[in-house]
């Protein structure tokens, strides 16, 4: 699976879209989400799901991508803003149980990390 440290991707990326079209729109927007995850203290932010098929980068300019994963913090209180800005941005996305990302979640949580993924 390829990954990528999510601002250089996004912000190297040609794609007006390049992060979760439904979510963010342009990217420019989906930098300022990442961005917003490094200041609540998360050690690296990496984008999933990358879909780079030649026939899309000729299309839409660049790779797209669905996902990010984040690499928590060991201290508590970090983490638990993470998990709460989390926890908001699926509610207000209307994520359920049974989507994926959940389920993944739970199984990842306590390795020190958390997904994000829309769509």
């Amino acid at each position: 699976m390829k990954t990528y440290e999510a601002l250089e991707w996004l912000k190297s990326n040609n794609n007006p879209s390049a992060l979760a079209t439904d979510r963010f729109g342009e990217t420019a927007n989906a930098v300022k989400f990442v961005e917003k995850i490094y200041e609540l203290g998360a050690l690296m932010v990496n984008v999933i799901g990358i879909l780079d098929e030649q026939e899309r980068i000729e299309d839409e300019g660049g790779p797209y991508a669905t996902a990010l994963i984040v690499d928590l913090p060991q201290d508590h209180e970090k983490r638990n803003r993470i998990i709460e800005f989390y926890k908001k941005e699926i509610e207000e996305q209307g994520i359920c149980e049974g989507e994926g990302i959940l389920e993944w979640n739970e199984s990842k949580i306590k390795e020190g990390k958390l997904g994000f993924g829309w769509g």
